[in-house]
């Protein structure tokens, strides 16, 4: 009977009050994500704009329309575009951590739900039919038990209606955290520790590839780079939250 169903649930809420993920604070049983509370996801932010239409950094306002700006000026031709939800900052930072550190993989699905809400160009949108993550290492792999770019990726797909294929990328070697790094020791850092699975082909795709996190697109260049050697046409990238100079600590 529903009372009865409505009662246990109500009692079960009592004893097992669920918690925000990035305040810590319970979640009321109305809410309509019972991870994330309503007041968390009010305090995330938009990227600023204006953005570059290319990689969506922030630009100052008095550059010309339609710029290449700085930050992507240096990318392949075939790096189509970069999106990313919101700005890493708090309580982004705390979501990622609850995916990325402390377990909680249901989380992936409403990170997933704020991706698949950007607006993408009609281009992309309509040719990126297959999605990729940036792989973790073995080692990471079993730590955490689960990547959590390809929970991402995959609940990203399943939102989206495309196809998440989770073993085009393989990392090949292992690699230094990249939270203490520069930028150019970034790039050196992830450079060739990428590549296709033996007999892959992505001749004449368009891929979208799924990360966590944009601080200085180091990893996703390196495997863009890996993408392309499988001929993909193009590369576009999405992630949940992007680091912005001044605002936010570096991310692995």
């Amino acid at each position: 009977m529903n009372w009865l169903r409505e009662l246990c649930n109500g009692a079960l809420d009592l004893v097992f009050a669920p918690v925000c993920v990035a305040c810590k604070r319970p979640v009321s049983p109305d809410e309509p994500e019972r991870l994330i509370c309503r007041v968390c996801w009010t305090r995330t932010r938009p990227i600023p704009a204006p953005r570059c239409s290319r990689c969506s950094a922030p630009v100052p306002p008095d550059r010309e329309p339609d710029p290449r700006c700085t930050a992507c000026r240096d990318f392949p031709p075939a790096l189509r575009v970069v999106r990313s939800a919101c700005v890493m900052e708090e309580p982004v930072r705390e979501m990622i951590h609850a995916l990325k550190y402390a377990g909680w993989t249901a989380v992936a699905g409403p990170l997933a739900r704020r991706m698949a809400a950007l607006p993408l160009p009609a281009d992309v949108s309509e040719e990126a039919r297959r999605v990729v993550a940036v792989p973790t290492s073995r080692l990471r792999l079993r730590e955490r038990g689960y990547n959590q770019a390809a929970l991402l990726a995959e609940a990203f797909a399943a939102r989206t209606g495309r196809d998440f294929t989770p073993d085009v990328l393989l990392r090949t070697r292992a690699t230094e955290t990249q939270t203490t790094l520069h930028p150019d020791e970034r790039r050196a850092n992830v450079a060739g520790a990428f590549a296709p699975a033996a007999g892959v082909s992505l001749a004449g795709e368009h891929v979208l590839l799924v990360d966590d996190v944009w601080t200085t697109g180091a990893t996703a260049l390196a495997c863009a780079d890996a993408l392309f050697s499988a001929r993909a046409r193009a590369v576009s990238v999405l992630t949940f939250a992007r680091a912005l100079p001044g605002l936010d600590r570096p991310s692995p």
